[in-house]
């Protein structure tokens, strides 16, 4: 299989050849101060912590004044459309430029996915003036120095990280809902998988680990398709014996991140575990839908339910409020309940608030309230929806670097209670009124 291609794009004289040749180790592309020094684009296969990927410099984009201006927009045009990931460049010396925000545009309806690096922030003061980049709305701004070497690894290693998710993506439609059924060993989520399809898809059997592989197959109920993916239980590290158990380990946590809903097992017998917290705990980083189902509960007797409910619910506190569903891949109960709730979650998770509505209920939340720090008093002028799945809202405020924890914890909630999107992770950014 080829390398991935990652393009450098930006307009001119960001520093893109300082980072091409940083990354390429060599000094292959002409480094000047004068704009549209590159002309051609450049291309290098790097190694980066034994992963390997061509780059690829292109000229600055927006030199449209002369014949050769032209041929390097259209040099780094190609290289986007070819490229499977770019690092868009921008200037903190500069402030935001029209340009950056035009070429901004451009990577948003290419469909590809991106990094914003913001370069020669080379002090602290050039910290906080990148905070001026988050108009372009993007939650993760990488503030790197080429010069210093500054941030690169942080820069490369999520880069990297978005490759692999990007392999193994699953292709999807509107309508496609990507489900992954998680939990420790043997808990019976093979049994739940084939019991979905009415058909013995996956291999079942009373020894742990049976399934090694990330397994996927679609299933289409009420006109819904539901990609399905099965994995390898998680369990503590301690008890990875194997590196074929340790790599099925990681295709768990891969498939826990390219998820919209993740369909945590828990055994109807023995109860919520701690490893069965430290799942819910990924899956809640990872800001993915966390739906509990209680396998095997055909075991359950009434009373023993009503304890295993409460107990679930002290266990996974640090959840959005949720109701497990109690299912039986002996017996079919629940599952399905487990395919509608799936179906209702993931509309919530990929919802689209009107930006009217966003800010009538911001005024409803915070006039309900709002601390007061220092003697003055923390105010949300406007947001707005930056992203779906999970919803990710963007709020401008006065304070933005001293929001309390509690506070943000409030506003979640309370949005999620008032937009109706209960039981979803979502997402909140601050920052200062421009």
């Amino acid at each position: 299989m080829a390398p991935p291609k990652i393009a450098i794009v930006g307009r001119p004289n960001v520093g893109k050849s300082s980072l091409f040749n940083l990354l390429a180790r060599k000094r292959k592309a002409v480094i000047a101060p004068t704009p549209g020094v590159t002309i051609d684009r450049m291309e290098e296969e790097i190694t980066w912590e034994g992963k390997k990927a061509i780059i690829i410099d292109t000229g600055g984009m927006g030199l449209e004044d002369s014949h050769l201006g032209e041929e390097i927009q259209r040099q780094a045009q190609r290289a986007m459309e070819e490229a499977d990931i770019c690092i868009f460049m921008v200037d903190v010396r500069d402030g935001l430029h029209p340009l950056d925000k035009e070429i901004h545009t451009l990577l948003k309806k290419s469909g590809k996915p991106y990094l914003v690096a913001v370069n020669k922030v080379e002090s602290s003061r050039w910290e906080e003036e990148a905070t001026a980049f988050y108009e372009l709305g993007e939650e993760n701004l990488y503030l790197i120095s080429v010069l210093q070497r500054k941030g690169i690894h942080d820069l490369m290693e999520s880069l990297f990280s978005q490759l692999e998710i990007q392999e193994e993506a699953i292709p999807q439609d509107e309508e496609t809902i990507p489900l992954a059924i998680v939990g420790r060993p043997n808990v019976g989520k093979s049994s739940l998988l084939n019991r979905l399809l009415g058909e013995e898809r996956v291999v079942v059997s009373e020894t742990p680990g049976t399934t090694r592989d990330a397994i996927e197959v679609t299933l289409t109920y009420k006109g819904k398709n539901f990609v399905l993916i099965d994995t390898a239980g998680l369990r503590r590290k301690a008890r990875v014996d194997s590196p074929l158990e340790a790599y099925s380990i990681t295709r768990t946590v891969r498939s826990i991140k390219k998820a919209h809903i993740c369909l945590l097992l828990v055994d109807a017998q023995e109860g919520p575990t701690t490893q069965d917290q430290k799942i819910a705990g990924l899956i809640e980083r990872e800001k993915r839908v966390c739906l509990i189902a209680v396998s095997k509960a055909d075991l359950l007797t009434p009373q023993n339910q009503k304890r295993l409910e409460a107990l679930l619910r002290v266990k996974f506190h640090f959840l959005p409020p949720f109701n497990p569903i109690y299912t039986s891949a002996v017996t079919g109960k629940g599952i399905t309940q487990l395919l509608e709730e799936a179906a209702s979650l993931n509309r919530r998770f990929t919802a689209q608030i009107p930006t009217s509505i966003l800010n009538k209920t911001l005024e409803k939340v915070t006039a309900r309230y709002a601390p007061t720090l220092e003697g003055k008093r923390l105010k949300i002028y406007y947001g707005t929806q930056a992203s779906t799945a999970p919803p990710h809202f963007l709020l401008f405020t006065n304070m933005p670097q001293r929001m309390p924890p509690t506070y943000k914890r409030y506003l979640e909630n309370a949005l999620a209670e008032d937009l109706g999107l209960e039981g979803v992770p979502i997402r909140l950014t601050f920052k200062p009124r421009r």
